[in-house]
């Protein structure tokens, strides 16, 4: 049995008779605008949302359109899909906390569709919105277990700051009474996951008093010196 640990929010392309360059010039980049910025919220819902067991779905996309002209729940491959009718163009006028307010209803809306048709059990659901709320939409985590220097005096750590229009990396030094000592940005990307993970390679004490974070390509994304702490 899969386990449901995806959600996300799409403006598929509205024209069925539309041409590839027509999708390029008039839709493509509002599309991924909206996908990127839907992010900040869909992706803090994910972390919140426990192991969740279902017969045959292990993602569910919900499809903003202007109208509805496929009423039905399907899955296909996995990816449990449904319509919901919105006008995208509002979503880009708004002000970033309007955008995390209607990413989060436009979420439950869908969701209110899909766990009746799928016979899911709603309280997981609802539970997840709760804590998006409780934590004011702020999307900010550590990024793995902190790293101890080789002196142990001192740990490092790299917070994630997911915004609706960007993604900050923090490298942050803590003391050994867990006190914030030293915070830098080391990396700053488009909000969506396919961006920022090539930045999430590994922290590295150089030496005593130097750290830094390196990709996945093992290439140094910032080293920081702690020469004055």
């Amino acid at each position: 049995m899969p386990t449901l640990k995806e959600f996300d929010l799409d403006i598929p392309y509205p024209n069925r008779d539309g041409t590839p360059e027509d999708y390029e010039v008039n839709w493509r980049n509002k599309r991924v605008q909206f996908r990127d910025e839907i992010r900040c919220i869909a992706s803090l819902y994910e972390r919140h949302f426990g192991k969740y067991k279902t017969n045959d779905a292990w993602k569910v996309l919900i499809s903003c359109v202007s109208e509805v002209t496929d009423p039905r729940v399907v899955t296909y491959g996995g990816v449990c899909e449904t319509q919901i009718q919105f006008h995208v163009d509002s979503f880009f006028s708004m002000n970033d906390q309007q955008k995390k307010e209607v990413t989060l209803n436009l979420l439950r809306n869908g969701l209110e569709k899909v766990i009746p048709e799928k016979g899911w059990d709603s309280d997981p659901f609802e539970q997840a919105i709760s804590k998006v709320i409780e934590a004011d939409m702020r999307n900010e985590w550590i990024w793995r277990k902190p790293i101890s220097s080789p002196d142990r005096r001192l740990k490092a750590g790299l917070s994630i700051v997911h915004e609706v229009t960007f993604v900050m990396g923090n490298l942050i030094v803590f003391d050994k009474s867990n006190q914030e000592v030293l915070r830098t940005e080391v990396f700053r990307d488009r909000p969506n996951e396919w961006a920022y993970v090539q930045h999430l390679g590994k922290i590295h004490w150089v030496s005593l008093n130097e750290v830094a974070l390196f990709n996945k390509d093992n290439k140094l994304v910032r080293q920081i010196s702690l020469m004055n702490i």
